[in-house]
């Protein structure tokens, strides 16, 4: 661990891994070293493996313990890493903790616990359960798909126990705001959809985290490059891009889509686990022709 404060280790493109599997579904640790390295060539400017987009919640604690270690063999500290830990149990996402903290990564977040119907007190006792188990910076996860938004009475209280970042996936920009007026300076808010990576920017936000990025990588590198120097009229013309990008992925399944898009810039990749399944070549077709359409099956994405 730096000294650097988490608000300054984390900022720019935060990359959510893609982890692809094999057609037995075991993980293709060489698919996940070449998709690392591509990205880290592109110049991201930090990893989040294991969560929801990494499929993290369809894979059993081994397995993400293995990724994890993986990525950080494969990282060799080029960037910070903020592991996500989040499960449907408390026990679990401890000893989840736990061992992110044994690889000495930058920081963990976790999102809810989902599913189970719980009330907020029990939310809070299993975010406190977790930060008193390590001593390596916590993040909440506000995220959509898990049912269970993060109210901002329940961030003051995070805040109080010590939590010094959340990413924040609800895509409620109005939410994120009021997130980010209501907390102190030092907290890093990370904005968690690419959907809203300007607006979040210029809000005051350090930095946000990507699926796209894992095929065009490039497009959300720049974006941050040209907000930190001030162009945003270029930067507003790449955000409505990569929001041209992101309704392609609605073509087919988002998460399987995105596998497509992977080994379309040339990387040979892998599947998703199931119940998500590869595209039919059909739709596979679509998404080609769409993202040629527009631009980026060319220099310098191809």
């Amino acid at each position: 661990m730096g000294e650097n404060s988490v608000e300054q280790k984390f900022q720019g493109v935060i990359a959510v891994v893609l982890t692809p599997f094999d057609k037995e579904e075991n993980v293709d640790y060489s698919a996940l070293e070449r998709l690392i390295e591509f990205m880290l060539s592109k110049g991201i400017h930090g990893l989040f493996p294991c969560g929801s987009f990494s499929l993290g919640p369809l894979m059993s604690p081994g397995e993400r313990k293995k990724v994890l270690e993986f990525t950080v063999k494969v990282n060799r500290n080029r960037v910070p890493i903020i592991a996500q830990i989040g499960a449907i149990n408390t026990k679990t996402a401890v000893e989840l903790a736990r061992h992110a903290q044994s690889l000495e990564v930058d920081a963990i977040a976790s999102i809810p616990p989902f599913y189970i119907p719980t009330d907020e007190e029990a939310i809070y006792a299993h975010f406190k359960e977790i930060i008193e188990a390590v001593d390596i910076p916590v993040y909440a996860y506000n995220n959509l798909w898990t049912g269970r938004i993060i109210s901002p009475g329940l961030l003051k209280r995070l805040i109080k126990l010590g939590y010094q970042g959340m990413k924040d996936a609800g895509e409620n920009f109005p939410l994120y705001c009021q997130y980010l007026w209501e907390s102190p300076a030092s907290f890093n808010l990370l904005m968690g959809t690419e959907k809203l990576a300007l607006p979040a920017l210029s809000m005051g936000g350090k930095g946000f985290t990507s699926g796209t990025v894992n095929a065009f990588p490039e497009l959300n590198v720049e974006l941050f490059r040209l907000f930190k120097e001030g162009k945003l009229d270029q930067a507003a013309k790449l955000q409505q891009k990569i929001l041209k990008l992101v309704e392609i992925l609605s073509i087919g399944p988002e998460i399987s889509t995105m596998y497509t898009c992977v080994n379309l810039r040339r990387i040979k990749f892998g599947q998703p686990r199931r119940p998500l399944r590869p595209l039919s070549l059909e739709l596979q077709d679509r998404i080609k022709n769409r993202i040629i359409h527009l631009g980026l099956l060319e220099e310098p994405y191809y």
